[in-house]
C-alpha cells in the first residue's frame, strides 16, 4: 500500500523510492520509514529487481531528517514508547537500506541533513549536486549525530568529523567529495535526466551511468580552514576547543572561528559530550549495524531527557532558538553524565 508522501515504483529492473513530502523537505515520518523498510526487504528477495534508485521529489530537498516535531507531541506528554517506535523504525530503515542485497544510489540534493544524511550514508552509491546542503545538526536540539554517524564521520579525519558532528555545520558538495562523503557530483538540472538512466540501466552499468553526468565541484571550502579545524579540535577537552575557537576570533579577529565559538558555546552540552565519546569508541563500533542498535539507545536515553524536548521547541516549534540546557555549561558534564546515557541495560534491542 502506497503512503501519500512516498512512492514506490518499478522502472524495468530497477526500483524507485521518491520521497514525497516537500512542505516537510522531505522529513522521514514513521510511516515512511516502515514503508522504506518494508519495501526494501522486498526487493532485497526479489529476483526482477536489481537496483533500487532514492529521489526527492523536489531539488529543493533530499531529505532534511526524521521528523522529530511529530515526536514533540508525545514528549510533551512523556509519551516515550511512541518515542522508542519511531526512532526504531527510522534506524530500522538505514539498516535496510545499508544491508540490502541490491545496490542502492541515492540522488542527494538539495537539503541532507540528520536521518537524511543516514539514508544517503546508507546507500552503494552517493550522489551530491551543487545545491546539496549536508549536515548533522543534532547539537542545536539536544539529540545526537545519530543514523550511524558514529560511521560515516568515523572514516574522515577526527578534526573533520568533531567539526561537523559538534557545530551542526553546513557543508556542500565540494567539501563531500574532499571528505568522502559522496561518491560523485552532478549537477541538479541533470539529476532527472540522471534518474531516468539509472532506472533504465543495468547494474553493471550505474558507476559508467553516473560519470556520464558529473561535473567538477570545484575546490573544497572547507580547504581555506583546515589549519583552523585542526587546530581547534584538537586533543579531547571540548571546553578546551571552544576556548581556542574564541582566542582565534578575539586575537586574529577570525570570523570563522567566530562562528565555530558560538556554536560550541550556545549548543547543547550534552550532545557534544555523547558525540564526542562516540568518537572515541572507533574500535568498538566495527560496521553499520553496530552503529545503528547503539544509536538506538542512545536515541531512547537522550529523547526523554529536558535537552531534546526543549530544543524541539526552541528550534523546530517556538523557532526562538532560546533553549535551556542542562548541564548548561560543556565544562558542566561530567563523566558519569555521559556514562548514564551509554548505559542501555533494560532496552529494547533495535531488532
Amino acid at each position: 500500500m502506497q503512503e501519500p508522501d512516498i512512492h514506490f515504483a518499478v522502472h524495468g529492473t530497477a526500483g524507485l523510492i521518491e520521497l514525497d513530502r516537500p512542505k516537510a523537505l522531505n522529513a522521514i515520518s514513521y510511516d515512511m520509514a516502515v514503508a522504506i523498510s518494508a519495501q526494501i526487504q522486498a526487493w532485497s528477495h526479489d529476483n526482477s529487481i536489481t537496483h533500487v534508485v532514492i529521489a526527492g521529489s523536489t531539488p529543493r530537498a533530499f531529505c532534511a531528517g526524521g521528523d522529530v516535531r511529530d515526536l514533540y507531541q508525545y514528549i510533551q506528554r512523556s509519551d516515550f514508547d511512541r518515542t522508542r517506535v519511531y526512532f526504531r523504525a527510522e534506524y530500522n530503515a538505514d539498516l535496510d537500506i545499508y544491508a540490502c542485497s541490491k545496490p542502492v544510489v541515492s540522488l542527494a540534493d538539495g537539503i541532507v541533513m540528520g536521518g537524511g544524511a543516514g539514508l544517503m550514508q546508507c546507500s552503494r552509491y552517493r550522489v551530491a549536486s551543487e545545491t546539496t546542503r549536508f549536515a548533522m545538526p543534532e547539537s542545536a536540539i539536544g539529540l545526537f549525530p545519530d543514523a550511524g554517524a558514529s560511521i560515516f564521520l568515523g572514516r574522515i579525519p577526527r578534526p573533520f568529523a568533531m567539526f561537523l558532528g559538534l557545530t551542526g555545520q553546513i557543508i556542500g558538495a565540494s567539501d563531500l567529495m574532499l571528505l568522502g562523503l559522496a561518491d560523485a557530483v552532478v549537477p541538479s538540472a541533470h539529476m532527472a535526466a540522471l534518474r531516468t538512466a539509472l532506472l533504465g540501466c543495468a547494474p553493471d552499468d550505474i558507476e559508467s551511468v553516473i560519470e556520464a553526468q558529473r561535473t567538477d565541484p570545484g575546490p573544497a571550502s572547507l580547504q581555506a580552514n583546515c589549519t583552523v579545524i585542526d587546530h581547534i579540535f584538537s586533543g579531547d577537552d571540548l571546553a578546551a576547543m571552544r576556548d581556542r575557537a574564541g582566542g582565534l576570533a578575539r586575537l586574529k579577529g577570525d570570523e570563522f572561528a567566530a562562528k565555530v565559538h558560538d556554536a560550541l558555546a550556545t549548543r547543547c552540552p550534552m550532545t557534544m559530550h555523547v558525540f564526542a565519546r562516540l568518537m572515541e569508541m572507533d574500535d568498538r563500533i566495527p560496521d553499520m549495524e553496530t552503529a545503528l542498535a547503539l544509536d538506538y539507545g542512545l536515541a531512547m536515553r537522550m529523547s526523554e531527557r529536558s535537552d531534546f524536548s526543549d530544543g524541539v521547541r526552541a528550534v523546530l516549534v517556538d523557532k526562538s532558538n532560546d533553549a535551556s540546557w542542562s548541564p548548561a555549561r560543556l565544562e558542566d558534564v561530567t563523566p558519569a553524565l555521559v556514562d548514564a546515557v551509554f548505559d542501555h541495560a533494560g532496552l529494547p534491542a533495535l531488532r
